[in-house]
């Protein structure tokens, strides 16, 4: 088993150095031990592993290992891309940021130059104030007013050869403000499935169970897991995997309310939000998903074969007044497990303590 050595205290830079360089070696040690292809995402993988900084991870790859004793090139890949990658919003973020930086760079410039056409116009006026009230009055009072006419011009061009500038300009970062969204998007979504990602679910998690303390509403959550997806994909591959993860994710999202959030959570677990709903609304939304998703034969598209039905155990339970996220999120878990155990392509849930449906009504 898989042990965590990061202690997380504040140590001089020489510690730091050796707890570094210790996660290194044993980082090293796993990737020889388990078989697996020393690339950058392994040796990454398995520093985080060491680490102890993501205990999903953890719990995902000491899964994998309790079955196979080794880690594939595909393990690695699939658990990078489920727990660690965010190279795709991480690149469109940086982009976006030295597109705005040039942006920023070119308005600067504009404004510039308005400035010092203003201070040109400024001195010619100044100059001819200076003329007319002077001692000797120009002679040619015409030639100074075709001056003035002439600068108030150049003036009126600039003005408006900069107001077309900021237009485009003006355009531009409306762009740039529509990739940040994009990114932001990008930030927050599962890659495979499109569903909330792990880290936005709990974020979304934390700001729901904090509006029901304030509304003192019903608040739900499902935690869902697919049966046997392990030799599922051992079976008829990771490709065909995902294209499972999919379907469940599909069947997912047309089962609940715009008001409820989805989420993958794990390598095959997902969960839903359920904002505004009780128990027992939640629990006849989990059999319905459980329902639908066993209803449809799957079939392998390159091969046309036959990969039969897929099921999923659903635990289910309503926010009490104490929970915290991970509170709630263990119970779930715990009811999803129950559901494993009872026999798989079932819903199990939690019912609400007595006390707590006595003091909600």
């Amino acid at each position: 088993m898989l042990r965590t050595y990061w202690r997380g205290i504040d140590v001089d830079e020489q510690s730091q150095y050796k707890t570094a360089l210790g996660l290194a070696k044993r980082a090293l040690h796993y990737i020889a031990r388990y078989e697996t292809p020393p690339t950058p995402r392994a040796y990454e993988l398995f520093y985080t592993v060491c680490a102890g900084l993501n205990p999903d991870l953890n719990k995902a790859l000491a899964g994998i290992i309790s079955e196979n004793s080794k880690l594939t090139a595909s393990d690695t890949d699939r658990l990078y891309r489920d727990y660690l990658s965010a190279e795709v919003p991480a690149k469109m973020m940086q982009d976006v940021g030295a597109k705005m930086n040039s942006q920023m760079s070119s308005l600067v410039s504009l404004l510039g130059t308005a400035a010092a056409n203003t201070t040109n116009y400024l001195v010619s006026l100044e100059n001819a104030e200076e003329t007319l009230s002077g001692e000797d009055p120009p002679q040619n009072t015409q030639m100074l007013i075709h001056t003035l006419l002439e600068g108030t011009r150049a003036m009126a061009q600039a003005n408006a050869q900069m107001a077309a500038n900021l237009e485009t300009t003006r355009a531009q970062v409306e762009q740039l403000e529509d990739c940040l969204k994009l990114a932001r998007e990008e930030s927050s979504r599962d890659q495979v499935t499109g569903l909330a990602n792990r880290r936005h679910f709990y974020q979304l998690l934390d700001e729901t169970i904090l509006k029901a303390s304030e509304s003192e509403e019903p608040t739900s959550l499902l935690v869902a897991d697919i049966d046997h997806f392990k030799a599922f994909n051992d079976t008829y591959g990771h490709i065909a995997g995902d294209s499972a993860l999919r379907y469940v994710a599909s069947c997912i999202k047309s089962g609940i309310k715009n008001q409820d959030t989805a989420a993958r959570i794990g390598g095959e677990q997902f969960a839903v939000i359920l904002p505004h709903t009780g128990l027992d609304h939640a629990v006849g939304l989990a059999e319905r998903i459980r329902h639908l998703i066993n209803s449809r034969t799957l079939v392998k598209k390159t091969t046309k074969e036959n990969m039969g039905n897929i099921s999923v155990s659903i635990g289910v339970t309503e926010l009490l007044a104490e929970d915290t996220a991970l509170s709630l999120l263990d119970r779930a878990d715990m009811c999803m497990y129950a559901a494993k155990k009872a026999g798989r392509n079932q819903v199990m849930d939690a019912p609400v303590p007595a006390t707590a449906a006595n003091s909600a009504a």
